[in-house]
This record gives structure tokens, sequence and C-alpha cells, in this order.
């Protein structure tokens, strides 16, 4: 007698702890539609066990039978019903009165402020409870982390360099240059000096392209060079000169001047060399 009362307490206990888990949760049809909300648990003489639920739009109570549950999710705190919703059409309306109180086990039951008698079961029906016990399961959440392993090697070197170019239009530029060339045993370039260059603002792209045709390169075997002075020009025209046989063609002569009054004198005195007139005495 004494270890039966103590296996009602334990039914008692897990009735109790499993209705206050489903209490208030949302029973769902098999396709996801919303029954209502369940009310109660009750355990009839039969030792079954029904789910009390009330309908969320006409707020109709129904009595469900437990083996109708197919998945119980307390995240969203739902349980799904093998069930559709022509079949719950169908279903009567579940009524109070319909309990037959004398009928239950211990003549034991009690109203719940909703009005849903809750009824306690024999030892009997502690394997049907215990089915039902709601089962939660732990998912660990891993994450993963990408380590990535860096390491710095030289494998060469660079160099990186700006060039400009700047190219005017219908712009005469003037470039000089000195060349000395060895035209005997063998003709090679011995040296050549660049003067410089200078824009030609005075004159026109046509006078610009007269002087350049003035003084387009020679033809033949040519030698040329630079010189910072007119004395060592000088001399190197008189070594020349002082040859047995200079076996020089032709002499062209070109000087970069600083201002334009010394251009205009010195092109006099080449223009006199050049027709065959001495330079004027200094």
């Amino acid at each position: 007698m004494i270890a039966s009362v103590e296996n009602q307490d334990r039914i008692g206990e897990l009735l109790e702890k499993l209705r206050t888990k489903l209490k208030k949760y949302t029973a769902l049809t098999r396709s996801g539609q919303v029954i209502g909300e369940i009310k109660d648990l009750i355990l009839d003489a039969d030792r079954n066990l029904y789910l009390v639920v009330v309908a969320a739009q006409n707020q109709r109570f129904f009595l469900l039978f437990s083996k109708l549950i197919q998945k119980i999710d307390p995240p969203t705190q739902s349980v799904i019903l093998d069930i559709s919703e022509s079949e719950l059409k169908n279903m009567p309306e579940y009524l109070e009165s319909e309990i037959n109180h004398k009928d239950i086990v211990n003549n034991s039951s009690e109203i719940t402020q909703d009005g849903v008698p809750v009824i306690a079961d024999t030892t009997d029906t502690h394997s049907m409870v215990t089915t039902t016990d709601v089962t939660e399961d732990i998912i660990r959440l891993l994450g993963e982390r990408l380590v990535v392993d860096r390491s710095k090697r030289k494998i060469g070197d660079v160099i990186v360099r700006k060039e400009i170019e700047t190219y005017m239009i219908q712009v005469p530029v003037r470039r000089e240059k000195l060349i000395i060339e060895q035209v005997s045993p063998e003709h090679k370039q011995l040296a050549e000096i660049d003067l410089g260059q200078e824009e030609l603002t005075d004159i026109t792209l046509a006078e610009a392209t007269t002087a350049n045709n003035n003084t387009r390169p020679l033809s033949g075997i040519t030698v040329s060079g630079e010189f910072d002075s007119p004395k060592i020009a000088s001399l190197l025209l008189n070594a020349i000169a002082m040859e047995r046989q200079p076996g020089c063609k032709k002499i062209r002569v070109e000087i970069v001047v600083e201002d334009e009054s010394r251009q205009k004198t010195y092109q006099e005195w080449f223009d006199r060399c050049s027709k065959g007139q001495k330079p004027p005495a200094v």
C-alpha cells in the first residue's frame, strides 16, 4: 500500500512536470496550421493521456489523443500533431460535463482556473506518462576559424622610374651638337658633344624649316665634336689644316652664342669667310 502511494506520487510529479512544460504551447497540424493553445493534460480511467486544446478562432475545446503527437519543439513552444484540418473540423467539441468523475481512478480531480478538470491516474499509467515526457537535446554550436600562415621572402628588387616627355606642336626647336669623326685610316666617331637646344620664338615655322634645311647633315663621311672654348676648337681646326692632306671636302662650323648681338656679329663673319674673304681684324 505504501509502495502504491509512492508510485502514485511519482506519477503525479511526472504528470505535473509534463503539464508545466506543455501548458500554453501552440498545437499545430501536420501541415503547420495553428489549432490552438494547450490548456491542460488529463488522464482518463482507461489510462489514456489527452491534450486539452482551445481553438484559436472560436475558443472551442478539443480533446486530442496524446498518440497524435509527432514532435515537441521547445524553442518554438509548439507541438505538432498528426491530424489534418478536415479531421479537426469533424471532431466534436469537448465539454467539461462529459467527464465522468466516478470513472476516474481515486475519484480525484481538480478544476483549473480555465475550468478544465485535471484528473489523477493509477500506478498502471506510469509507462504512459513517462513515454510522453519532453526530451530536450542540447545542440552545440561549433564555430570555424581560419588561420593563415603568413611569411615574407624577398624575391628581387624593383625600380620604379618616371619619364616625362613634352611635345610642342608647331613650335620650332633647334638642337645643336658638335661631332668629331676620324676619316682615315678607318672611319669612326671620336666624340659627340650636345650643345643644347632652344626654342625659336622669333621666327615662324616656315623660317625654322628653311634653317633646318640649311643645317641638314652633310652627305658622306663626317666627324663631329663639341667644345666649350673657341680656342680649343680653333686649335683642332688648325691641327687639321696642318695635315699634308687634310682630306676635308667641306667644313661646317656651328656656334651657340649667349645673345643676339653676338649671333649677328658672328654670322656676318661666317658669311664673309664663306665667300672667300678674311674675317675682320679684332
